[in-house]
């Protein structure tokens, strides 16, 4: 008899809210639709210690660990 170890779960945030995923290979434009947000017009940004933010790219691979901490940024907004 075999037991079929599953998979661990990753969980992680964008923008504040929590988010669980079995892969942690993910392009950066699929966390942005994760989160809801178009790829187009927003970047996907990770936040690690003192203050450092690391910007990714939309075709660029996130390596998700549990924990982590995303944040979206607007690229552009019109100014009135």
């Amino acid at each position: 008899m075999t037991v079929e170890k599953k998979p661990a779960s990753i969980t992680f945030t964008i923008d504040g809210r929590s988010f669980t995923l079995v892969d942690k290979h993910q392009p950066a434009s699929a966390l942005l639709s994760l989160a809801g947000l178009p790829s187009l017009g927003y970047d996907l940004a990770e936040v690690r210690g003192h203050g450092d933010v690391h910007t990714f790219r939309d075709d660029q691979q996130v390596v998700i660990k549990t924990g982590d901490e995303f944040v979206t940024v607007r690229q552009s907004a019109q100014v009135a």
